[in-house]
């Protein structure tokens, strides 16, 4: 009985501990996880292998000061180890540092270990940081060593944020040639088309996409933007309001439909439903309250709460000049001149390259009698139209 008993009581190795730490950890047992994994280290203090694992387990426990502290010993002792910077690589993604990721994942895909897609995920890394150089360099060895649709869409992107916009263009099509009804391989081309304001090669490429993905909220957004750009308004609005939908928290939607309320026709009650779902959930928005007024005056000119509503929208943001110049133009058809002469002086000084709060400041200043303000509002809005009202 006495050997069987001291094997009992012996103490599990280093390897052990990591054994069982892992597949806790692959089972959500965090706490028999850390608990694992802190033995492991307090054994070997120098396992770079222990102090990786408990700086994903630190992070999985929402305890980011101990999980800096072990990935810094991880990388102390095992800054030669490709498996350890893998590791760390996706340890530091996940805490947003992109770039010293990339140069942890830059090791491993140096490494003998490296998957065909590690080079990739180094390029993705250097986008993410904003090292656009090395992340073009890195892009182009992936291709070159790994060809591959994913490859060709990484080379892409980086030669677009390079500002090599002909030749991004040429590679995100090939990825997308090659895999038409991947949704991010036909994000990525559509919004590289839409730059370039080639808006039927993008209706294409999103709708091939749609097809088996309708209710992506990216691609139907995407898909927006592009009928917007062929100033096919019903069918842009129909996305939109498909957006919402889909997902009411996104803006853009919102803010693109605020553009097309003159072409709303029988969408602008569902448009202004959603305009006032939005503000409700979000009511410190100074925008969501700004696109509510604009829905309800493109619905009656003279609706009675469009007013506190730019007025509220106005205290959030003060200098958004469109807040300003839709409230003087009210005001303008109130008969209000000496305040609708304010509000759009001040919309006009906020964005000195819109024509309109001109326009209206020249017919205020005439009810004011001012004739010499009014030619001179005339003129200014003649020279940002180019054409004499």
């Amino acid at each position: 009985m006495l050997p069987l008993l001291l094997l009992f009581l012996a103490t599990e190795s280093a390897t052990q501990l990591l054994q069982r730490g892992l597949t806790a950890l692959q089972h959500g047992d965090l706490a028999q996880a850390r608990s694992a994994f802190e033995e492991a280290a307090k054994q070997e203090p120098r396992n770079a292998f222990a102090w990786a694992s408990l700086a994903e387990t630190y992070t999985r426990l929402k305890q980011p000061t101990a999980a800096a502290g072990a990935a810094g010993k991880a990388e102390k002792f095992g800054a030669d180890n490709p498996a350890i910077c893998h590791a760390l690589a996706i340890y530091f993604t996940k805490t947003g540092e992109f770039r010293h990721a990339a140069e942890l994942e830059q090791k491993f895909a140096a490494s003998e270990r490296a998957d065909p897609e590690a080079e990739q995920r180094v390029a993705n890394l250097f986008l993410n940081s904003g090292d656009v150089p090395d992340a073009l360099v890195a892009a182009e060895k992936a291709l070159e060593q790994h060809p591959s649709a994913t490859a060709e869409n990484v080379l892409g992107r980086a030669l677009l944020a390079a500002g090599k916009i002909g030749e991004g263009e040429t590679h995100l099509g090939a990825a997308w040639q090659a895999t038409k009804p991947d949704p991010r391989m036909a994000f990525d081309y559509a919004q590289a088309l839409l730059r370039q304001e080639d808006f039927d090669k993008a209706v294409e490429v999103l709708t091939i996409a749609l097809e088996s993905r309708p209710d992506d909220s990216q691609l139907v957004l995407a898909l927006g933007v592009a009928r917007y750009g062929q100033r096919r308004f019903d069918d842009a609005i129909t996305a939109f309001l498909k957006v919402i939908r889909i997902d009411p928290q996104v803006e853009q939607p919102y803010v693109f439909l605020g553009k097309m309320l003159d072409q709303a026709g029988n969408h602008l009650p569902e448009i202004s439903t959603a305009y006032e779902a939005w503000s409700a959930h979000n009511p410190r928005n100074a925008v969501g309250l700004l696109l509510l007024a604009k829905a309800r005056l493109a619905g009656d000119s003279k609706d009675a709460a469009a007013e506190g509503l730019l007025r509220r929208s106005i205290s959030l943001d003060s200098g958004n000049w469109e807040a300003h110049y839709e409230l003087g133009v009210l005001l303008e058809g109130k008969r209000d001149w000496q305040r609708a002469a304010l509000e759009l002086k001040r919309s006009a000084e906020l964005d000195g390259k819109q024509a309109m709060p001109h326009y209206h400041l020249a017919r205020v200043y005439d009810r004011l009698g001012d004739g010499e303000k009014a030619k001179a509002e005339r003129e200014l809005h003649e020279k940002l139209t180019g054409s004499p009202k």
